[in-house]
């Protein structure tokens, strides 16, 4: 068998490729290279990109990685950016398995933060799956209203008052309203206590059933801030008689 003569130089350029040709195969996408600082990693060539997760994995009692920026006045300390598909995985996730907080933002000025919408403005700014009340959030706005055009609950109240013609007349109410029935002559009044102070609201009755061919007067009680006087006037018939019936009072303050 003839043997082929192998010279040192060879041996040399043989040692060379091997040194240089073997790992420019395997890492031809930076996998696997050390992270260069101040550098686009891997490579300003787009087609060299990642194509495999680069994880950092700490076990540690404060946190896996830190990035500050010591510029006074200016500059972040992280960016984030990706390309994915809406109802895909987002830019940014955090995940406690144990439980805890998944995120929290501290800022010493005034405002926490800010969510830009691209596109469609209409759109929501977040959603969320919990139902529980989110402590210190002021809506300014709900369903395009704003907070100045919605009356505080404070503000409303109503009682139903049920009459017969012949029993003691009776009151329905958020307050637990009660009521009085006094008759003068043709005149019914009813006395309507709310429990709260109404003094300076606005009164409406209407009445229930038949039409009536006169509006009921309605006033503030003297010296009684939780009374309402409904006044239902007389009856059409001859003499005329105090017309009793059941209403509805409505309180606006």
């Amino acid at each position: 068998m003839k043997r082929i003569p192998f010279s040192g130089r060879a041996a040399i350029v043989c040692s060379l490729i091997l040194a240089l040709g073997i790992p420019s195969v395997a890492v031809g996408f930076g996998e696997g290279r050390n992270l260069l600082l101040g550098k686009r990693n891997p490579s300003n060539n787009a087609n060299l990109a990642l194509n495999t997760e680069t994880e950092i994995i700490a076990d540690t009692t404060t946190y896996g990685t830190r990035q500050s920026n010591k510029k006074d006045g200016d500059g972040g300390s992280a960016i984030y950016g990706c390309r994915s598909n809406p109802g895909n995985e987002p830019c940014l996730r955090a995940n406690n398995l144990k439980g805890g907080r998944a995120f929290e933002f501290v800022t010493i000025g005034k405002e926490g933060g800010r969510i830009e919408v691209g596109g469609d403005k209409t759109g929501a700014p977040l959603t969320t799956n919990a139902t529980g009340v989110a402590t210190g959030f002021n809506a300014d706005k709900v369903d395009g209203k704003e907070a100045a055009d919605f009356a505080p609950a404070t503000s409303l109240t109503f009682a139903a008052i049920s009459d017969d013609g012949t029993a003691t007349p009776t009151a329905t109410g958020p307050t637990t309203p009660t009521v009085t029935l006094a008759t003068t002559g043709d005149n019914a009044v009813y006395t309507v206590d709310l429990k709260r102070d109404v003094s300076k609201c606005s009164y409406t009755a209407a009445p229930i059933g038949s039409p009536s061919p006169v509006a009921p007067g309605v006033a503030a009680v003297p010296n009684q801030v939780n009374q309402v006087a409904v006044n239902f006037g007389g009856s059409e018939a001859t003499p005329p008689a105090a017309r009793r019936g059941s209403f509805h009072l409505q309180v606006i303050c």
